[in-house]
């Protein structure tokens, strides 16, 4: 399997040729981003906020191919007030080629033990860490030391434009011994099942070159 960051929450999960899209952000919103150049069999959302529910900016490629993926819906909130503050939040664990994937969407509130053990052991676990609009940084090291994955992809965070606001991945990454981080040099990266990563923590390279 591969995985694909766009930038900001949104990533492409590609299998036997499949493209599943998660968290397609709407250029102008919050992310600052270009303009998503992304194409797609579905696409999932999180929630419906411009920087992930941006369903129209991807090319839909309609096939009609059979999805390889099993998808279970984790319902969260998007802040500590039980989604009062922000809204709903969706996080998705998706299954394909013996890998489980957890997208963690705009998490802003503390996990259950039951729902920490349902994404307990992932293959890699993508979760927000750049706080003030969804969990912060300290709190997104306590969740990977409770869930245990292989591997944590860290997303959501300030890396220049319009997401200056977010806090540095730095922040997270400071919270693990060195030898627990890698920085990648794409944004993309290869999954096999039983493979054992280097690092517990992989800092995926922007897609614009820069971090």
């Amino acid at each position: 399997m591969e995985i694909i960051w766009h930038g900001y929450a949104c990533f492409s999960l590609v299998s036997g040729g499949y493209t599943l899209l998660l968290d397609p952000y709407r250029p102008g919103t919050l992310a600052g981003f270009p303009a998503l150049d992304a194409s797609a069999d579905e696409v999932l959302c999180s929630h419906g906020h411009d920087g992930h529910g941006a369903v129209s900016a991807v090319k839909l490629t309609r096939r009609g191919a059979p999805s390889p993926f099993a998808v279970e819906d984790m319902p969260t909130s998007h802040d500590v007030m039980g989604g009062r503050l922000r809204g709903g939040n969706t996080a998705r664990i998706i299954s394909a080629e013996g890998l489980k994937i957890v997208h963690l969407g705009d998490l802003g509130c503390k996990l259950t033990d039951a729902q920490t053990e349902r994404i307990a052991e992932a293959d890699a676990l993508l979760l927000p860490v750049g706080g003030i609009l969804t969990i912060e940084p300290y709190a997104a090291y306590e969740l990977v030391r409770a869930a245990r994955p292989k591997r944590a992809i860290p997303m959501h965070y300030n890396v220049g434009g319009g997401s200056r606001r977010l806090r540095r991945v730095e922040e997270f990454t400071s919270l693990f011994a060195p030898g627990e981080v890698e920085l990648a040099r794409t944004n993309r990266l290869s999954l096999a099942a039983g493979e054992s990563p280097a690092a517990l923590v992989t800092v995926l390279a922007s897609p614009w070159g820069e971090r």
